[in-house]
């Protein structure tokens, strides 16, 4: 067991590795503020294989990687941009929904592709509200649906954990800037990261 579990979590560095020159030609659409091709490689590896990690040896593994893969560049811009752009949103929510439901037709049961479907309808529906009443942006609206789908795999538990977690992440880093004096309250802060972070905690959590 526990030479398929060292197994999964070499093959997710291994897909960072893969796919970091995509990754960094992606995030270079949209900004030209870019770690070092080095930089990129390590943090696609680390984010691919703590994926792998939370995740396990499941059939849902893949589309955990896919999302995983996009939330790479997508950190990147919004990092250096404070936007995420629908090209990398939308691919994302789309891959990882199919895959989902490719992993519950091929066995999986660690959770359900119905209730996925369900989250991230709900979750984009809750962002986009947010988004025309309060400072919230649309691309993290679109990141909803990616994040919904992950979580609500797992059920509607841990979408409100990984949520939660996010928000709560967003918050001290907020407040670290506040505290340190590199930020102001009205300058804005990139989100689209601690969702994703969160999203990731919440999964290891759950699994």
């Amino acid at each position: 067991m526990l030479g398929t579990y060292a197994f999964v979590v070499v093959l997710g560095g291994g897909a960072g590795a893969a796919v970091h020159q995509r990754v960094r030609r992606e995030a270079g659409l949209h900004t030209e503020s870019l770690p070092s091709p080095l930089r990129v490689l390590l943090l696609s590896v680390a984010a691919l294989g703590a994926t792998a990690a939370a995740c396990g040896y499941h059939w849902h593994v893949l589309a955990l990687l896919w999302a995983a893969a996009f939330a790479v560049p997508l950190s990147l811009v919004d990092v250096a941009e404070h936007r995420l752009p629908r090209r990398l949103t939308y691919p994302s929510a789309a891959g990882a929904l199919l895959l989902l439901a490719v992993a519950w037709f091929a066995g999986d049961r660690t959770g359900s592709a119905l209730n996925a479907l369900y989250g991230a309808l709900a979750l984009w529906a809750v962002f986009w509200v947010m988004a025309l009443l309060l400072p919230f942006g649309r691309g993290d609206a679109a990141l909803g649906l990616t994040v919904g789908a992950v979580l609500g795999w797992y059920g509607f538990r841990t979408l409100f954990e990984g949520c939660v977690l996010g928000f709560l992440l967003a918050g001290l880093y907020g407040m670290g800037k506040l505290v340190a004096r590199r930020a102001g309250r009205r300058d804005e802060l990139p989100f689209g990261p601690f969702l994703l972070l969160g999203t990731l905690l919440a999964v290891a959590l759950s699994s």
